[in-house]
């Protein structure tokens, strides 16, 4: 079956893109730019590939997925790195690895059509630029760490809502992994050491030379007219974990007025979060002990639950508020309502399965505020594919 898609529109679309293109090589790109033009050459695919050929691209994803999961089990791309531009061949690869040759010939051809590295001679393998970040936190615990989570759960989704009525899950202690491996996703990640410390790797890794919230926010929004006394509290990271955010608060505004406070479990903050910075054991279940502070901040915190047990993160938040004062700061995904980008999609139905959670529009975090009893005062974007930052004040 051919494609349907209008010549006139093809050309169109491939003009678009060379002029998004142009200003990707330009002096000033931006993150926006480099956004759009992913999205246009997605489009350009969309419009060339037939419907059938769409369909068995997405059919064939999962042993894709399998496969790269095995040559990351292997250390296939760290041996490719080592190797330099002479690469390495299938004979030396199993040889290196303990695999079969025909078994590592199966899985490169995957590795190559993906383009993950090159092969340009049979049975020769030679890293690219991609090749170098399969290496790194991103993708080396990445890979293993989110299949190894997901999967069990993913490939049980749809038995979970035949079962329950095709509902959304709405309960963090009845999530489809719940119901799928018996565990949620925080159990299982404490039950595995190493997975954790690899899911924690991957997640600082994903914001590794991204900007920091207040780089997007405008920070003078807080420090103007905060309180400079010996009580004042400028900063709450609620549900901190070790405090990397606040650390790189504190390094880059070592000047504000107030106490930072880092927030969480207590053994989590059992250990010193650095210099300038005080730890406090805290569930955000709970009622929120410090009161009055300039700013509420929570990072990546409401995607993991359900809306109303933001709700009750939200309120327990707010009774602590000074009215005329006090802002809550959130840095998360605000998906558009329309066009939503697939990897925030794709995030979305992840969020659901392992917890219950929800990645959340800018309709549905509006929604949200204002049932707690919160006004949003504003939402700042720097990067489409990464989160935003919502202010929020108590209304009325």
């Amino acid at each position: 079956m051919a494609s349907t898609f209008e010549p006139s529109n093809l050309l169109s679309l491939v003009e678009d893109i060379k002029q998004a293109a142009l200003q990707e090589q330009g002096p000033n790109p931006s993150a926006q730019s480099h956004f759009r033009l992913l999205g246009l050459i997605d489009e350009l695919r969309l419009a060339v590939e037939t419907p059938t050929e769409t369909v068995l691209r997405l059919i064939y994803q999962p042993p894709q997925n399998a496969a790269l999961r095995t040559v990351m089990d292997l250390g296939i791309f760290p041996l490719l790195m080592e190797s330099g531009k002479c690469g390495l061949s299938a004979v030396e690869l199993a040889s290196k690895t303990g695999a079969e040759r025909g078994l590592i010939v199966r899985l490169m051809r995957v590795m190559t059509a993906l383009g993950l590295c090159a092969s340009n001679e049979s049975e020769i393998y030679v890293a690219n630029e991609k090749t170098l970040i399969l290496t790194q936190p991103i993708g080396r615990d990445g890979i293993p760490c989110i299949y190894d989570l997901t999967l069990p759960t993913l490939a049980k989704l749809p038995d979970y809502f035949r079962e329950h009525h095709y509902l959304a899950p709405k309960e963090y202690s009845k999530s489809p992994m719940q119901w799928a491996v018996g565990q949620s996703q925080f159990e299982w990640l404490a039950q595995h050491k190493h997975r954790q410390a690899l899911f924690n790797s991957y997640m600082s890794s994903r914001r590794h030379g991204k900007p920091s919230w207040f780089d997007i926010y405008p920070i003078e929004r807080l420090t103007t007219d905060a309180r400079d006394h010996s009580e004042a509290v400028f900063l709450v990271d609620v549900g901190g974990n070790q405090g990397h955010d606040l650390v790189k608060f504190h390094d880059k505004h070592p000047d504000v007025p107030g106490q930072l406070i880092l927030q969480d479990l207590p053994k989590v903050v059992a250990r010193s979060p650095g210099e300038g910075i005080q730890g406090m054991g805290y569930s955000f279940l709970d009622p929120q002990p410090v009161k009055g502070a300039r700013t509420y901040y929570f990072r990546a915190i409401f995607h993991d639950w359900p809306d109303h047990i933001c709700r009750k993160i939200l309120v327990n938040t707010v009774s602590a508020m000074d009215p005329e004062y006090s802002r809550i700061i959130i840095s998360d995904f605000v998906l558009p309502d329309t066009h939503v980008p697939l990897l925030q999609a794709s995030l979305d139905i992840q969020m659901m399965s392992i917890g219950s959670g929800v990645e959340r529009s800018e309709r549905q975090w509006r929604e949200m505020l204002d049932e707690a009893g919160l006004e949003v005062r504003g939402i700042w974007s720097g990067n489409p594919g990464m989160e935003s930052v919502v202010e929020a004040v108590r209304r009325g």
